[in-house]
């Protein structure tokens, strides 16, 4: 900002003149240059310097907004995510990965426009459409990693002039039903681990002991012996393995402790320990289970043995809900597995039944001799 004096060549006179020039913080190569003159005293130059900052303020957001591609907004956000910032919440690389991955295949209309066209109704639009394309899971993902991009654009400066994100105020009309969650019961169990034990399939052991910790398959890959305290009866679980992104923290990005009091535990443990040597890893890592084939395995392994056809994360509710049946209170049962969500724990509560057991027990709808005489001819010999 400049005030200068200057004379007017026709009449002499001494008068004032004014420039603003604003350069974008964001984007070097991008400035707004203005000027006025002819004003006669300093007073009347100040005040239109003031004026002419603000319009030249508002033409520099506006050409930052204009001059900013969506598609080059979510790769900044990518690559600063996986950089980390002060204004991008801790992610890891999988949930990076599937953000980009899922607004690159979703958003393809956005991606030459200005982000400042990106309005309401276009992010509408695209909310509403993918309504009918994919599962609710996914929707709320899309729309989680649409206002993480803008959010991120806003706080860091990028977007200057913006103060809201366009999905705001968007509703669902369209509400999935909740499908029960897939289990096996203690007799199914039973029979899952006695015949793999018996038919010795490789995999015994890794479902073995998904069944006695409700360890996820990367904790399960990623444990070590060092993580096994025989003396104190725990195992601690500190890492996670996905074939994305190799060795890491848990999915809580925080470590916890399973007991392994039971008999049963711990003599399962020796004898793997005595099975597998020198060898640093709990389990085996069979190749399949390196490229992410774990759920096919069991399936496959279900379906020849007669049970339910599950997926290997099934076998962690098994054990959550196993131990809410045995009266474990659901608080443990969250910390055993690694859950801060109340949310999550309530699907297994409900399967276990333990809310609503026992109400019925005092029913009596029906005369007391009317219900013997029923129990009665069920015994009747003729």
């Amino acid at each position: 900002m400049a005030i200068g004096e200057y004379v007017n060549p026709s009449t002499g006179e001494k008068l004032f003149k004014v420039r603003i020039k604003r350069r974008s913080t964001t984007q070097p190569n991008l400035a707004i240059d203005r000027r006025e003159q002819g004003f006669k005293t300093r007073a009347e130059a100040e005040r239109a310097e003031r004026k002419l900052f603000l319009i030249a303020e508002r033409e520099l957001v506006g050409a930052e907004q204009k001059s900013c591609l969506w598609k080059n907004l979510v790769d900044e956000w990518e690559v600063t995510a996986r950089k980390g910032d002060i204004f991008i919440r801790d992610l890891n690389s999988q949930t990076i990965d599937d953000y980009a991955y899922i607004i690159r295949d979703h958003c393809k209309e956005w991606m030459n426009l200005h982000v400042a066209e990106i309005d309401r109704a276009r992010a509408w639009m695209v909310l509403d459409r993918v309504e009918r394309e994919i599962s609710i899971s996914r929707r709320k993902r899309l729309r989680t990693a649409i206002d993480a991009v803008f959010k991120w654009g806003i706080l860091s400066g990028g977007l200057k002039g913006l103060t809201s994100i366009p999905t705001e105020g968007f509703k669902s009309l369209l509400k999935e039903e909740e499908k029960m969650p897939e289990i096996l019961n203690l007799e199914q169990i039973r029979t899952l681990l006695s015949y793999a034990e018996k038919v010795d399939h490789p995999w015994y052991p890794i479902w073995a002991l998904a069944l006695f910790t409700g360890m996820r398959s990367g904790e399960l890959y990623g444990l070590e012996w060092k993580h096994v305290d025989f003396e104190n009866k725990l195992i601690y679980v500190q890492q996670n393995w996905t074939n994305r992104n190799g060795y890491g923290p848990t999915k809580g990005r925080y470590w916890r402790s399973v007991p392994i009091e039971s008999a049963q535990v711990l003599g399962f443990l020796k004898e793997q320990k005595i099975k597998r040597g020198n060898d640093k890893f709990v389990l085996h890592h069979f190749n399949l289970w390196s490229k992410g084939e774990a759920a096919k395995i069991l399936r496959e392994f279900c379906v020849g043995s007669g049970l339910p056809s599950v997926r290997f994360h099934t076998l962690r509710a098994c054990f959550a809900t196993q131990l809410i049946r045995d009266s474990i209170a659901p608080a443990v049962v969250m910390k055993i597995c690694g859950w801060k969500d109340l949310k999550t724990m309530q699907r297994y509560i409900r399967l276990a039944g333990i809310e609503v057991k026992g109400a019925t027990q005092g029913l009596k709808l029906l005369p007391e001799r009317e219900v013997m005489g029923r129990v009665v001819n069920l015994f009747r010999q003729d």
